[in-house]
């Protein structure tokens, strides 16, 4: 690593290019864009470790007892621990040599060091932004599954970290699964409310997914809510129109005495191939319950190149944990911008999040498919199937000719060369005492 090519721009700009940065993203518009800055608080860990802790158990009561007797004894609730090592974060744009051919010019033809400055440091609001982003990511599929997968230092590898979120403070649909018609919204969301009313908590905050909120307003329990919260006297369902955002969030705060969030945040992602996705991090069919809107910690720790600099590379920290940095190298000629970060977000409290699968009733454990057709070579398939961590999934095949294997919710089916007739096996999945079979068909 070489400094910077422009040496003299960066000097001068670069530090107050990031201090501007930080102050922008910290500010209130993309605080309430990123929903880690409020939810959570930041916290240094000197052994680059994370560690949540909570009380698997609820706070009892104390007992009216007379003034001359001992005070009973309670049993003590045990202390849950999850923990493991900080992930790192990281991303570096580059440019390469046109580009670097193109500031000389226009440093040559007399443009403006502001103007200057602007094209060299482009790269560095979206270094920065790179890594907010990714940790926004990882709080959203955290906190709607309380499971999260946080990037290594290699791009090969990932930390899969859990939150303990219980089994029994996780629910499916009382009727039937959202957008088929036969569900029965209100009712599936009192169930987390109840449930937390049986462990003594109360709900301080409710959220879900725009396209669940989208079926919750589109649904008759929906429109009923709404127009017996507008005081609408109806006489027929028919005439009930789709209520608009704000009618159906004040229509459920009203009927839980509960503020209700809709999360709809997307981001797009580059592949180690190049290549792009948009993804929407929030589990779509998790409608999360939580007894506080503060709901764990963003632990950070600091980096080696913090304490151990690399000669002529130039550093400036943004923020509390993100380090953001500017150098060259040669064969080919280039420059780099690069940010880096030692950071994860932590959900406390686990036992006290109640999760609603809206895509699953409590009668039915459905597949995404209930027939498989291979060709004559050897190969494999996969099923997806719901699960949710109560009990697990099993998987048989009647023929030997067929494998299963079970992953969490995959279930893989193998089947060996076919050198004969066509042939058909059955695959049995189970979970818990409910069995969907599924046809396997051989060329």
């Amino acid at each position: 690593m070489k400094q910077s090519l422009f040496s003299q721009i960066v000097e001068k700009f670069f530090a107050p290019v990031v201090r501007k940065l930080t102050e922008v993203i910290n500010g209130k518009k993309e605080q309430e864009a990123l929903l880690y800055k409020t939810m959570l608080d930041e916290e240094y860990s000197p052994d680059l470790k994370w560690e949540s802790t909570e009380l698997q158990g609820s706070i009892v009561a104390a007992e009216v007892v007379s003034l001359d007797s001992s005070l009973p004894l309670k049993k003590r609730d045990a202390i849950a621990q999850a923990a493991g090592k900080l992930p790192k974060l990281g991303i570096k744009f580059r440019k390469d040599e046109s580009d670097i051919t193109q500031l000389n010019i226009m440093i040559a033809t007399g443009a403006t060091e502001e103007v200057v400055a602007r094209r060299v440091l482009n790269d560095v609001p979206r270094a920065i932004n790179g890594i907010e982003h990714r940790i926004e990511i990882m709080f959203q599929q955290a906190l709607s599954t309380g499971l999260v997968l946080a990037d290594a230092e290699s791009t090969d590898t990932g930390i899969r970290a859990n939150f303990g979120y219980l089994d029994e403070n996780t629910f499916h649909c009382t009727a039937g699964a959202w957008g088929t018609g036969a569900e029965e919204p209100i009712n599936d969301i009192q169930q987390l409310f109840d449930k937390a009313a049986e462990n003594g908590e109360g709900i301080a905050l409710v959220m879900l997914s725009k396209a669940y909120f989208d079926i919750l307003r589109s649904s008759t329990a929906g429109k009923l809510l709404v127009a017996n919260n507008n005081g609408q006297t109806v006489a027929s369902i028919d005439t009930l129109g789709r209520p608009t955002p704000a009618q159906m969030l004040e229509a459920m705060e009203a009927e839980f005495s509960t503020p209700f969030r809709v999360v709809n945040s997307t981001f797009k992602i580059e592949h180690k191939d190049g290549t792009r996705e948009v993804v929407r991090p929030w589990e779509q069919a998790n409608v999360v319950a939580l007894t506080s809107e503060k709901v764990g910690r963003l632990v950070y720790g600091r980096l080696a190149e913090e304490t151990n600099p690399v000669a002529d590379v130039t550093y400036e920290k943004s923020g509390s944990f993100i380090l953001v940095s500017k150098y060259s190298d040669n064969d080919p000629l280039e420059e780099f911008t690069s940010a880096q970060a030692l950071v994860l977000p932590v959900i406390d409290g686990g036992n006290s999040v109640y999760v609603l699968h809206a895509d699953a009733d409590n009668a039915n454990f459905k597949l995404g498919l209930t027939t498989l057709a291979f060709g004559k070579p050897a190969s494999s398939q996969t099923i997806d199937t719901h699960y949710d961590g109560e009990g697990s999934i099993t998987a048989s095949t009647s023929v030997e000719w067929a494998t299963v294997r079970v992953s969490r919710d995959k279930v893989k089916v193998t089947v060996t060369e076919n050198t004969g007739d066509a042939r058909t096996g059955v695959v049995t999945i189970t979970d818990g005492t409910t069995s969907v079979d599924v046809t396997i068909n051989q060329e």
